[in-house]
């Protein structure tokens, strides 16, 4: 099961400030989670693979709302077509055929924030992602890229761009070679002769999955 550690503060910021850490000690223990460790100021605890919704603060205190009678029944979100498209080449088939995508508007991310998701997103990777074989999950800013956007598998070497955190443009081959994530994940790609990439309208690269 993952761990997470959640700052009190945090937790009771999301709140409203109306608790102690005992009251709060005491409702996290029904709410099916293996409380490890709680101090002034940390909280860790073990996650059931069956409530993934916990994985980040944010998530664990909507449940905490609801359990304390704070905000009760489901968030509803307005969802609505976007009118962007994802293509779809045949090429990824043999490849990881599968992808689905969402945009997401009106969100105000501080650092916080975004540490928390990328957080979030990591312990998906790990969990139900299987160290991402079977799932990888990329945010990307609207602002920064241009629909209609395709998914297609080309050869290694076809393409090359600057990857994240790296001054230097590489191809596909080389990422997996020398980039921390490449060598990190190149075993879910071993033997494929093709590997998927994620291009907006202008061919540039959002992701090079996973």
């Amino acid at each position: 099961m993952p761990t997470v550690e959640f700052d009190l503060r945090e937790i009771n910021h999301l709140l409203g400030n109306k608790y102690k850490i005992d009251d709060i000690e005491e409702k996290i223990s029904m709410l099916g989670v293996d409380l490890e460790d709680i101090d002034n100021e940390r909280l860790v605890m073990e996650i059931f693979p069956n409530r993934p919704d916990l994985l980040s603060v944010e998530g664990f205190v909507r449940a905490l709302k609801g359990f304390l009678e704070i905000e009760t029944g489901f968030k509803e979100y307005n969802i609505t077509d976007s009118g962007i498209k994802i293509l779809i080449e045949e090429s990824v088939n043999n490849v990881r055929p599968y992808i689905v995508g969402a945009v997401i508007r009106n969100l105000s991310l501080n650092e916080k924030r975004l540490v928390s998701l990328m957080n979030l997103q990591e312990k998906l990777h790990i969990t139900h992602g299987r160290n991402r074989k079977k799932v990888a999950i990329g945010i990307h800013d609207m602002k920064k890229i241009e629909g209609p956007f395709t998914y297609k598998a080309i050869k290694p070497d076809d393409i090359r761009f600057v990857p994240l955190d790296m001054k230097e443009e590489l191809n596909l081959r080389e990422i997996l070679e020398r980039h921390p994530k490449g060598i990190q994940y190149k075993w879910t790609l071993s033997g494929l002769k093709r590997y998927p990439i994620i291009v907006d309208k202008y061919n540039r690269v959002l992701s090079f999955p996973p």
